[in-house]
């Protein structure tokens, strides 16, 4: 989404504008190469984006308002959605905007950092290789036509040595592209072909004898250090397990990131993306702001809790907490600093309050860890209304303290309830899109992928139909850039699939399992040091990395100790977005301060009591399970 791309990759431009005017042919021409072949990559991401979600939606149409559906829709569906997921492998080269973590590598020395820079570009390169030469590998292996398509099995596997390559193009051209280090590009990929052939068996290297498990965590660790990004570290270790034992010969670490991302529930990621980027660029979410104002705007320290409450709102409509942060900096924060709060403070809020749309249905978050875990999506979504609201209460009061003593005002006069009423009716078919989802998934009417693609529909017919609030160009820009948001998305989730795999056969769950045991056998303080174990890796990882390691590692423990799974999940979500407020990391923390040109320090600073109000918040979540699942057993009757 475009407001998302300001915040991750942004810094595009100022690295051109610094680098001089002065480019040499060979620079143009590399970065003429590469502007093509973004537009022609993110065109395809767009285009089949748009066809995944005809699909689905004349396959709802035609089962509800014809008894009919397209036989051929649900195979359709998920093979362009892999089509997506690999256009990510060369698409955020270009502006890295691949996510990583670069705090350690930013505070080594200058030459070190350097050193960094090319080991990390040899392993994407490593990675990218094996990706391209198990992917030919698949090709050649696969025999077979899909009854559903009537297409040979192998076309469902053929981008991905096509993508590899105009990955391995952008590696190579990349330094040129930024106007430094021209040749470190080419390098790495000639040693990543060169290590390929190293390590093979009967290659002059072995290492074979050493344990594929620790292997792949110690390669994992080593490549997130050096600021690899998080998809081609889990690739890369995945391959690293493979060369000391492991049974997942490049062919298969393919094959398995290609099944592991072609649940046809994971098509709701990008419906969900795509629907709540119709509704920024729609404008709709200025209802939302103006029905927060009137709710409680005349409360003390009213600019922030407008904060909170629009971002509630809006975690009914996205699911995704970056494009929380990023709309609520571009709308909110000006208008807070201009009231006398303090930049910090604002950027501390917005970051905050960024935190419930992964809690509050439908969370993407939730979404990732149900694919993951094997849990119902719809229990999971209804579970986490509770806890959402818990959060925002907790954020609320702290704001209401903070207020008091700083002396922040009101953002408004008390509403009248007839206005507060006219502002909540033009905000109700907005509002009422989260409504209709949850209802439809728990009421078995349709899927939560349908209910992402009906989601698109509505946002598509309320801002270019109803509201005519947007043209047919921002349509056509805000389409691409979700198509990109969900490949980066689903590439990760990609990732994780074989790197999971290895983690079960070598059985490191269970050696987990044994280690958390053995020290007590306790309910609340296993609980209690799986909490710390999460909030540890989630002040290193992105949410999706984090579900997507954790869950399978932390999951069987908690269930066979007698833990609720649908519970364990919203603890896990609700920790780890945590992560995103605490440094080193600390992504909705660093998305608000680069759009808002705001020291990060001064808004880490300005989040410890924040921070504080929803480490309480988690701690009842985690030891009172009615929070999670009181709603559920309401409805249920029980």
């Amino acid at each position: 989404m475009p407001l998302v791309d300001d915040a991750l990759s942004g810094y595009t431009k100022e690295r051109d504008a610094n680098s001089g005017q002065s480019a040499t042919g060979l620079r143009l021409a590399a970065q003429r190469i590469l502007g093509f072949f973004d537009s022609v990559i993110g065109g395809a991401a767009m285009l089949a984006l748009i066809a995944l979600i005809l699909i689905v939606l004349a396959n709802v149409i035609g089962r509800y308002g014809f008894n009919n559906s397209l036989t051929w829709g649900g195979e359709a569906a998920q093979w362009l959605f892999i089509g997506v997921i690999f256009l990510a492998v060369p698409l955020a080269h270009r502006g890295r905007a691949h996510l990583s973590i670069q705090f350690l590598v930013e505070r080594l020395p200058v030459p070190l950092q350097t050193a960094a820079g090319f080991l990390s570009d040899l392993i994407i390169a490593y990675a990218t290789v094996m990706l391209l030469l198990g992917g030919m590998t698949l090709i050649d292996a696969v025999g077979g036509v899909n009854y559903a398509l009537n297409l040979p099995s192998w076309v469902k596997f053929a981008l991905i040595p096509v993508t590899s390559a105009l990955g391995l193009l952008y590696l190579a051209l990349q330094g040129l592209d930024e106007g430094k280090r021209p040749w470190r590009g080419i390098i790495s990929i000639a040693l990543a072909f060169g290590l390929y052939f190293l390590l093979q068996p009967g290659g002059l290297v072995s290492l074979k004898g050493l344990d594929p498990g620790t292997t792949m965590i110690v390669s994992f660790l080593v490549a997130m250090a050096i600021g690899t990004p998080v998809a081609f570290a889990m690739i890369f270790a995945a391959f690293a397990a493979n060369a000391a034992g492991a049974v997942m010969p490049p062919a298969a670490v393919v094959q398995t990131m290609v099944n592991g991302s072609s649940k046809f529930l994971l098509l709701a990621i990008p419906f969900f993306i795509a629907a709540g980027a119709l509704m920024n660029v729609g404008g709709l979410t200025s209802r939302l702001m103006d029905f927060a104002f009137k709710l409680v705007g005349h409360l003390r320290g009213g600019f922030a809790q407008v904060n909170i409450v629009s971002s509630g709102f809006y975690a009914g409509i996205s699911g995704s907490s970056y494009s929380e942060a990023a709309l609520g900096t571009k709308l909110l924060v000006p208008q807070m600093v201009k009231h006398g709060y303090s930049p910090g403070f604002s950027c501390a809020v917005t970051a905050a309050a960024a935190t419930l749309p992964n809690v509050i249905p439908p969370s993407i978050a939730l979404l990732i860890l149900a694919s993951v875990a094997n849990l119902s999506v719809g229990s999971l979504w209804l579970a986490g209304v509770v806890p959402g609201l818990l959060m925002g209460a907790s954020l609320m009061l702290c704001i209401y303290v903070i207020a008091r003593m700083r002396g922040y005002g009101t953002a408004n006069q008390a509403a009248s309830w007839s206005d507060r009423g006219r502002a909540g009716i033009k905000a109700l078919p907005v509002l009422g899109l989260a409504i209709v989802i949850i209802g439809g998934i728990r009421g078995g009417v349709v899927t939560p992928t349908e209910a992402g693609v009906l989601a698109v529909a509505y946002a598509f017919v309320l801002g270019i139909a109803v509201y005519r609030t947007f043209t047919w160009r921002e349509l056509w820009q805000t389409l691409r850039g979700a198509a990109v948001e969900a490949a980066m998305v689903g590439l990760l989730i990609g990732a994780a699939a074989p790197f999971t795999f290895v983690l079960v056969t070598e059985q490191i769950p269970q050696s987990l399992s044994a280690l958390i045991t053995g020290l007590s056998d306790n309910p609340y303080i296993v609980l209690l040091l799986a909490n710390v174990l999460m909030l540890f890796f989630g002040m290193f990882l992105d949410i999706g990395a984090a579900i997507l390691i954790l869950t399978p590692l932390l999951m069987p423990v908690m269930v066979s100790m007698g833990v609720d799974p649908i519970h364990f999940g919203l603890i896990v979500v609700v920790n780890l977005m945590l992560g995103g407020l605490t440094p080193p990391v600390g992504m909705l923390v660093f998305i608000s301060s680069a759009i808002s040109k705001t020291p990060v320090h001064d808004v880490f600073r300005a989040m410890y009591p924040l921070l504080g109000a929803l480490l309480i918040a988690l701690v009842i979540i985690t030891y009172v399970p009615a929070v999670s699942l009181g709603l559920g057993w309401l409805l249920q009757g029980n």
